[in-house]
């Protein structure tokens, strides 16, 4: 039997009060009675928050689609129960697709062995807290080998300092963030910043009386401490973010549209020769490099900001730019065998220190999309 997903088929059917054969029955208690762990999966995909993300499903339309995919998967396994056939839309698709993701997290964090995407060793792992802070006398601290703790203690003793006043040029640090890794840190004025993975973020070590510049490469999330009179600004490669007091998102990657999210306060955004262009809050602002335009939407800011809270949302994104996001995180190379699937559009959620291939085993099951990984590079094809 193919555990993952036949487990998942049973185990949506009675959730969902659909009648079960006495085989099936049969098969669903042999499996909770194997493992104490069998128990547990059982029963924390019944508990709110499942049922939450089952209507969440519902209502973003998942259920059609995960329905021809599933009717195409069970007629080449040969299940012609009229009872499973019916069930076969909307929410009880949901409820599959989202209890498979259950069942085979279980899996393959219990068994650490190879699933059929791999063709060598799986090498492809969450990344973890990294960063190499370069000093203003060219000296640089490895958060590997010296520690995050004296790296932040290093941070702490600036942050705090007076505003400077002199005419002398400023000394600045260097934040680096290398692929697979995060940092969290305070800044000489006690703002807050998240940096992520293949991100870098230069800083005086103190700031001066009349600005606080910073200058960001990558995606980083700020708590701007307030000061009126002394406003920050965020430069970076197409222009600057202009703010008194607020905490947004910030995304500058080359292969990712320039945007800022606002969460809260007020942020202005003033690209290469044009003018200020303000946000509200839950707002997030695009700026297309190759003509200059720049759009402003409302949209929900978790999505954008989920990556502080570990965790990774995806909903209504190419393909393309999923891959791409992951690929920082997991440090891996996405090839597209095809240009016509980059452009697809999907949804997702996966927390980020989970097996990257939880998530990809959930768009072959709904989306027809193959995923081959060969060492740090992951072949996509359709």
């Amino acid at each position: 039997m193919d555990v993952p997903y036949e487990i998942s088929r049973l185990i949506a059917a009675r959730i969902l009060g659909t009648a079960l054969t006495d085989d099936e029955n049969r098969r669903l208690d042999e499996w909770l009675q194997a493992s104490p762990e069998h128990q547990e999966t059982f029963k924390r995909v019944q508990n709110l928050e499942t049922v939450a993300r089952l209507l969440e499903l519902e209502q973003a339309d998942y259920g059609k689609k995960m329905a021809t995919s599933f009717k195409q998967t069970f007629r080449l396994q040969k299940f012609r129960s009229v009872i499973f056939r019916r069930a076969c839309i909307s929410i009880g698709i949901a409820a599959c697709f989202l209890i498979g993701l259950f069942v085979t997290r279980t899996y393959i964090m219990r068994s650490g062995t190879e699933t059929q995407h791999t063709a060598s060793p799986f090498v492809i792992t969450p990344g973890e807290t990294a960063a190499t802070l370069t000093l203003a006398d060219g000296r640089q601290i490895d958060v590997h080998e010296k520690g995050q703790e004296e790296m932040t203690r290093l941070l702490d003793s600036v942050a705090h300092a007076s505003p400077k006043e002199s005419a002398n040029a400023l000394a600045y640090y260097t934040l680096s963030i290398p692929a697979g890794g995060e940092f969290h840190c305070s800044l000489p004025d006690g703002t807050k910043v998240w940096l992520n993975s293949q991100s870098s973020l230069r800083f005086p070590e103190t700031f001066e009386s009349s600005e606080r510049k910073v200058y960001l490469q990558g995606e980083a999330f700020f708590e701007v401490k307030k000061s009126a009179e002394c406003p920050f600004i965020v430069s970076m490669s197409q222009g600057d973010i202009r703010v008194y007091g607020t905490r947004f998102n910030i995304t500058d990657y080359e292969n990712a549209p320039l945007s800022a999210v606002l969460v809260e306060g007020s942020i202005g955004f003033c690209p290469e020769n044009g003018n200020l262009v303000h946000l509200h809050p839950s707002q997030r602002l695009t700026y297309n490099r190759t003509d200059g335009n720049v759009n402003i939407e409302t949209v929900d800011t978790s999505i954008y900001t989920a990556w502080v809270e570990k965790r990774f949302v995806f909903k209504g994104q190419t393909l393309e730019e999923i891959m791409n996001t992951l690929a920082r995180w997991y440090d891996f190379t996405p090839v597209f065998t095809s240009d016509n699937i980059r452009h697809i559009r999907l949804s997702g959620r996966l927390n980020r220190h989970d097996d990257i291939r939880i998530l990809l085993q959930s768009y072959e099951m709904t989306a027809g999309i193959k995923f081959r990984i060969e060492g740090r590079t992951i072949f996509i094809s359709q």
